[in-house]
């Protein structure tokens, strides 16, 4: 008996998680299936879940490396740096009356994060070109088009080979930037984005089941 009523409560979550979803993204591709204030309201709260979403999601991070340093697990030295950092720049939010416009929020995000960011992002590209170079030691064809690309865009993003790059060499990078790449990267986000909703659906359906 229980089992069935649990089974009936997961069909009609999953349905009105279906149709709010369904009325969400049909307005914002412009397809008007509910009053306008109705599917603001259902954004807000998308967004509003979103939020507790992020929470949760922090504070379970947060439990999975205190853990780890509790049991001196492989590695806990960068979960214990990681939990500093944490703590650090949540202590900065925090204390500062500014909020994240604060001076010591700010320094933060100028002197830690943009320059780890940057710092991931460029060994993203070095990864990149060793990949493509082992692609290319395979014997692939392909290999050299990646290659030539990837030491292409390289070579007019540095800053100091910038000056001495031909403005034709450049004005071709930042075509093939704009329109090929830029599509190449929508077509792989919206992918990636459609995937993850699939996924999602499929776990809904199976424990509803």
């Amino acid at each position: 008996m229980f089992s069935t009523r649990s089974g009936w409560l997961n069909r009609i979550v999953l349905l009105i998680v279906l149709v709010n979803a369904g009325i969400v993204v049909s307005s914002r591709l412009g397809l008007a299936l509910a009053p306008p204030g109705v599917a603001t309201t259902l954004y807000g709260w998308a967004l509003l879940l979103g939020g507790f979403a992020i929470i949760l999601g922090i504070a379970n991070a947060v439990r999975f490396h205190l853990v780890r340093v509790q049991r001196g697990q492989r590695e806990w030295l960068l979960s214990l740096v990681l939990l500093i950092v944490f703590a650090l720049v949540l202590g900065a939010g925090i204390s500062s009356p500014e909020g994240t416009r604060g001076q010591l929020s700010e320094w933060v995000f100028d002197a830690v994060l943009a320059p780890g960011q940057a710092t991931l992002f460029a060994l993203t590209g070095i990864f990149l070109v060793s990949a493509a170079y082992h692609f290319l030691r395979i014997g692939r064809p392909g290999g050299v088009w990646i290659t030539a690309g990837a030491l292409l865009m390289l070579l007019v993003q540095t800053p100091f080979l910038y000056e001495i790059v031909p403005d034709s060499v450049v004005a071709l990078v930042d075509w093939l930037l704009t329109w090929p790449v830029m599509a190449a990267m929508r077509g792989v986000l919206l992918g990636g984005a459609l995937a993850v909703l699939f996924i999602s659906l499929r776990l809904i359906v199976n424990n509803a089941k």
